[in-house]
């Protein structure tokens, strides 16, 4: 197979360099993954590794699926109107962007593009605000370096599902490289012309709209916040907006303001990594030493902006808040100031999010529905009833306390953040308080790395088994039912066989536990490992401090212990 998709790489439009690298390299190529199938959309668009090959990202591939959405939006009788399209700070990304301008605009779509590396949340307020019929955005996310992505966006600006990227991915495959244009490294060099630019009316009409939110209070604000786009494509438009918005205490890392594809010194762009905090915490510590007014707010966003990451003061240091803890504050947040101009309100949560939202959500009478792992999920179900909505959110710091944009949204979520900050006396306090009321939640994710798709396979054949596991122990927590989503097996509870109809078919394991603990296994939809969440419930004993800290520790041993034995039970 990998000979035959050398074979049919080598009759594209390849440059006389390429074409003599692939030649004289060829066992090389063959021995890796380069040819090894192609790439596929999974949870967050399509991402994979830059560079030759079948099964990477290159100006051909972004070209054969540039043709293959035109195609796709063809077969829905749409074949004009207005496409969107924005991008990220990596180094590929200006470049595959032009190209799908030039192979939309050629297929009849009057193609708008973002004239700088823009947030994704933005081009999903762009398809709303400009009434698109669709949208694309370049973009690997949190992915190391190496990768860039492609994402693709609804009318509704959501992005796409089932089946439509079966069609995307189905016709993709069938478009042959012999057949690509033979400008494709023309449109990769040639800029997108001025009138087809766009920034500043969707970044007014966006800061406008944000605004008039509940949580946006009016007048200047005191609460001090260093904000990070860790050399992404978030710096412009957080400083315009919270500048706009009263934040006069608002300041942009400089060290890592300016979008830069190789994000030096980060082993990972991710605000879900501590490590990618180092940096700007140690900036933020310089004014607490030195005695000045420091940061009570640190703030940090991915390279495509739609996650985002904080830490907050904690006496002398930072503490750093983990993805479930921000949505739940967050959540606390939107009951506590819009849930009462709602009729029936609801809130969106993935399966592997903390369950103190659902016990938040229900003790205010608020709605509860559960998606798959995505945002495309949340944003689909959005859309069936926008006027109720009250928020959403993931565990990997993605969230949405807004109806009017169909993604997670980092700007949006970090000015709810900062406004609940300027109004509580502390939100590490607050957090306590929220424990203490519904329960000390600790949650640990564990990434099994892959090395190949054997390694995938042994895994998913494991995950067959877990249905069987009912009765046993995981480090004193015994196993009382299971959501298998990899089969047609029924659980136990009443309440899981209700969600089981509501979800789709998916390669997703859940072990439930007593007393109140939570194991859930799944492949990456975006990157080679399996994820592992492992969730409980346990009890606050300390009374006496704004924050339990030893309590939370403590659980998160418990937590630890359980994943162990999970993995050890598995046998990786």
């Amino acid at each position: 197979m990998s000979e035959e998709n050398f074979k049919r790489f080598l009759e594209g439009p390849l440059t006389e360099a390429e074409r003599k690298e692939l030649t004289e390299r060829k066992q090389e190529f063959l021995t890796g993954d380069a040819f090894d199938g192609e790439p596929s959309f999974g949870t967050g668009g399509m991402r994979q590794i830059v560079g030759l090959g079948t099964n990477r990202l290159n100006r051909y591939n972004i070209a054969r699926l540039a043709y293959a959405v035109a195609g796709s939006w063809r077969k829905k009788d749409i074949t004009e109107g207005i496409f969107i399209i924005g991008y990220d700070s990596r180094n590929s990304s200006v470049e595959f962007s032009r190209i799908a301008y030039h192979i939309l605009s050629g297929e009849g779509f009057a193609v708008k593009v973002f004239k700088r590396p823009t947030p994704t949340p933005m081009v999903s307020f762009a398809i709303r605000q400009k009434n698109a019929v669709g949208g694309i955005v370049i973009t690997a996310s949190h992915n190391p370096p190496q990768y860039n992505g492609f994402k693709v966006y609804a009318q509704d600006g959501g992005q796409i599902v089932s089946p439509i990227d079966k069609e995307i991915q189905e016709a993709f495959s069938k478009i042959p490289y012999v057949a690509l244009d033979k400008k494709i490294h023309e449109y990769a060099e040639t800029p997108v012309p001025a009138p087809d630019l766009i920034e500043e009316e969707i970044a007014e009409a966006y800061i406008q709209r944000l605004s008039k939110e509940s949580f946006v209070q009016e007048g200047e604000k005191q609460i001090r916040i260093l904000y990070t786009p860790l050399y992404g494509t978030g710096g412009w438009i957080f400083e315009k907006t919270f500048h706009s918005l009263g934040f006069s205490h608002f300041e942009l890392f400089q060290v890592q303001a300016q979008p830069n594809g190789n994000f030096p010194k980060l082993k990972s762009p991710n605000p879900e990594d501590p490590e990618a905090f180092e940096a700007v915490l140690e900036y933020a510590r310089t004014f607490i030493q030195a005695g000045k007014p420091a940061p009570e707010l640190v703030l940090a966003t991915d390279p495509d902006a739609d996650r985002v990451g904080c830490a907050i003061r904690n006496g002398e240091d930072y503490l750093l808040l983990n993805g479930n803890q921000i949505g739940s504050l967050l959540l606390y947040s939107m009951i506590q100031g819009k849930k009462a101009s709602l009729e029936n309100p609801y809130i969106c949560k993935t399966i592997v999010t903390t369950d103190l939202q659902r016990k938040i959500a229900e003790k205010h009478g608020v709605r509860v529905m559960e998606t798959l792992t995505g945002f495309k999920y949340i944003a689909e179900a959005i859309a069936k009833d926008p006027e109720n909505y009250l928020f959403g959110g993931e565990e990997s710091y993605g969230y949405l306390p807004v109806p009017w944009i169909r993604d997670k949204d980092s700007l949006s979520s970090a000015v709810a953040l900062a406004s609940l900050a300027e109004q509580s006396e502390s939100l590490l306090s607050l957090l306590g308080n929220i424990y203490r009321e519904y329960g000390l939640y600790a949650e640990i994710l564990h990434n099994i790395k892959l090395d190949s798709k054997q390694q995938l396979n042994e895994i998913s054949e494991k995950m067959k088994s877990l249905y069987s596991w009912v009765g046993k122990e995981l480090a004193g927590y015994k196993i009382s039912d299971v959501l298998d989503l990899t089969s047609d097996k029924e659980p136990q509870r009443d309440d899981l066989k209700t969600l089981k109809k509501e979800l789709p078919a998916a390669n997703v394991v859940q072990l439930f536990l007593d007393p109140e603990a939570k194991v859930t296994i799944r492949p990456s939809g975006t990157e080679p490992k399996v994820k592992v969440y492992v969730s409980l419930c346990d009890s606050v004993r300390d009374k006496s401090t704004d924050f339990p800290h030893q309590d939370f520790k403590e659980a998160k041993e418990k937590a630890r212990q359980v994943l162990q034995a999970f993995l050890q039970e598995l046998g990786v």
